[in-house]
């Protein structure tokens, strides 16, 4: 897949996620379509290699190395979506009244918590686990670049009042930003390989 046609189903991705966020909190108004070219081309560059994806058995030992010799650029990769993520948690945390405080820390907490289990599992991965942690990417992309439904979510997770929201809507913003950045200096394989990388121990092939 080249990087115009990547960039192509990262756009449609997060514009129907967004559209079934909307969905969801708005289901009185008109939504509008998604935009047609993209949703062609998306149709034609992801068509045939999920239909592959499912009639092929997942090449382990090819992956690893494909891991392995991206490496570098997949620690960078992480190391520059950790460093935003520090900054949007430093800002808006500081945006919080203590009792607000004490919640998002506690959420951030149990996020942790989740990732370290993960990381320390031992258990092979199934197939359709590595394809899923292949995709989760670009969840963690809709996150990164959308700014009205997380700036929705927080303002009921946290009781924000309208000064915090406005507040929190231009970090996102700037998080939007800064990630759009990140994603335009970096090649693809390393952005759907980010999650897998950590979890190599559990890709190789199982033991019969």
């Amino acid at each position: 897949m080249t990087q115009r046609v990547f960039v192509s189903f990262l756009t449609v991705m997060v514009f129907l996620a967004g559209y079934g966020a909307r969905g969801l909190t708005d289901r009185g108004g008109p939504v509008p379509p998604p935009p047609a070219t993209l949703t062609q081309e998306y149709a034609r560059s992801a068509t045939l290699p999920t239909d592959a994806k499912s009639k092929q058995k997942l090449d382990r030992a090819k992956l690893l190395a494909e891991i392995e010799k991206l490496r570098p650029q997949i620690v960078a990769y992480t190391a520059q979506v950790a460093e935003i993520d520090l900054g949007f948690d430093r800002e808006f945390s500081g945006l919080l009244t203590s009792e607000q405080r004490e919640k998002f820390l506690l959420n951030k907490k149990k996020m942790t918590e989740r990732d370290v289990k993960k990381k320390t599992d031992t258990s092979p991965l199934s197939d359709e686990d590595i394809n899923r942690e292949r995709d989760r990417p670009l969840t963690d992309i809709y996150r990164q670049v959308t700014v009205t439904p997380p700036l929705e979510w927080m303002t009921k997770e946290y009781g924000l009042d309208a000064v915090q929201q406005a507040k929190a809507r231009a970090l996102l913003s700037l998080r939007r930003n800064q990630f759009m950045s990140l994603l335009d200096s970096t090649a693809h394989p390393t952005i759907r390989l980010s999650r897998l990388a950590p979890l190599v121990q559990r890709v190789a092939e199982p033991a019969k």
